[in-house]
């Protein structure tokens, strides 16, 4: 890795270690990207981050949130 490499890692790192700790915590669990997203949008408070992201992740593996939604069939997935 060259400097510029090494240089933007230590930032990355310095920006996490200044977070408070529950906030730090979030991004061990679900990376800073995702984190810094809705701490960009305003939202800052740990809890609410933790609520969006649960909510946000089941809904996308959910099955039948939607009036046209696939079967799960013994042979594989269906389309109504």
């Amino acid at each position: 890795m060259d400097q510029h490499g090494i240089d933007r890692v230590q930032k990355r790192m310095a920006k996490i270690d200044a977070m408070p700790k529950d906030i730090r915590e979030l991004v061990h669990e679900h990376g800073l990207t995702m984190v810094q997203a809705f701490m960009d949008c305003g939202v800052t408070k740990h809890k609410h981050i933790k609520h969006l992201i649960t909510t946000v992740q089941r809904g996308s593996y959910e099955i039948g949130d939607r009036a046209d939604n696939p079967s799960q069939l013994k042979e594989g997935w269906s389309y109504k």
